[in-house]
């Protein structure tokens, strides 16, 4: 089947924007509902930010340093430097055993506390778990023991949530006397203040990709010839409207995940706080916008093809044929070859 046809764009060609339809609506549901439902351990890694917590408290925990400088005997023929060298080994070792003891104890400090090793932030809830196997393996993944219920707009206090938590934990501490940086919660606050608008973008982004889809079986569910300007217009609204929602919503998640990254690390370094950045939500959030611009493009082009002069073509050639104005021919033309 031909791509365009008397100057308008093919129905079969439409198959192009309802794939990436159908897969902008996708993306865009999952970068919304990630953490919530059924999905929160699968969906996990989708998050805009992840706040590290494994380490919080090290500095609490003494490690053992070299015994400094010890004077250096001359050879006096005896092997006192083969004696001195291994006093040597034999003092780090002991300080490497020391050095493993005080971190296995930090890295299991959170979970004395009774806090969770990870907390982490989604466009509609906030969820907390642990490392696993544990914090310190390379290939640790996050394994989710809590989500908050969903909520546009989902406010986390992450200095409420550690209160709470220690006061339920087996030590009997207040949150306070293990401080954290309270520019550390100006700064989840600061991320809570666009995540309203975020959800908002993102429920109009995946809405008008749907309605891009539906649009694009309506088409196919025809099966005109051709597709008309007003059916292309329409999509090339909702196209656009779908591209730019999603093109803002995916700019303000990467700002705010990337300030707030930022912040959090340069404050929380001295107490153990780290965050990660979602990259993983970035590139889906970012994917949803490209595919729905390439659509955009495509609804766009069509919308400008040249328009053959159908109407006229087609009336001409359902014409009959003409009467002959010869006028040899009829009653008159028998009568004058008669005489």
């Amino acid at each position: 089947m031909a791509i365009v046809k008397d100057g308008r764009v093919s129905p079969f060609m439409v198959i192009i924007p309802l794939i990436l339809s159908i897969a902008g609506f996708v993306l865009a549901m999952l970068a919304l509902f990630a953490g919530t439902g059924s999905q929160q351990q699968a969906l996990e890694d989708y998050h805009l930010i992840a706040i590290n917590m494994s380490n919080f408290g090290h500095d609490l925990v003494p490690t053992a340093t070299s015994s400094g400088s010890q004077p250096t005997a001359t050879d006096d023929g005896f092997g006192w430097d083969d004696i001195q060298d291994g006093l040597d080994d034999i003092e780090g070792e002991i300080t490497d055993q020391l050095n493993d003891i005080a971190n296995d104890i930090a890295d299991e400090l959170a979970q004395k506390l009774g806090i969770s090793q990870w907390y982490s932030l989604h466009v509609m809830t906030a969820c907390e778990g642990n490392f696993a196997p544990n914090a310190t393996s390379p290939d640790a993944w996050y394994n989710t023991t809590n989500c908050t219920a969903q909520s546009p707009g989902v406010h986390f206090n992450l200095t409420d949530v550690i209160q709470r938590e220690i006061d339920a934990g087996p030590l009997k501490i207040n949150a306070t006397d293990i401080p954290i940086p309270s520019s550390i919660q100006e700064t989840i606050d600061y991320l809570n203040s666009f995540l309203l608008a975020t959800f908002v973008l993102y429920v109009l982004g995946s809405g008008f990709s749907g309605l891009s889809f539906l649009s694009c079986i309506v088409i196919l569910t025809l099966r005109r010839d051709s597709i008309g300007r007003g059916t292309v217009i329409i999509n090339v609204a909702l196209s656009s409207l779908a591209a730019l929602s999603l093109a803002i919503g995916s700019a303000i998640a990467t700002a705010i995940s990337k300030k707030g990254v930022s912040e959090i690390n340069s404050a929380g370094d001295d107490v153990g706080i780290s965050a990660v950045e979602g990259t993983k939500f970035m590139i889906i959030s970012w994917v949803a916008f490209a595919v729905m611009f390439v659509a955009l493009v495509f609804w766009s082009v069509s919308c400008c093809l040249p328009r053959a002069r159908v109407g006229s073509a087609r009336a001409y050639r359902e014409k009959g044929p003409r009467a002959s104005t010869d006028s040899n021919r009829g009653l008159l033309g028998i009568f004058r070859r008669r005489h």
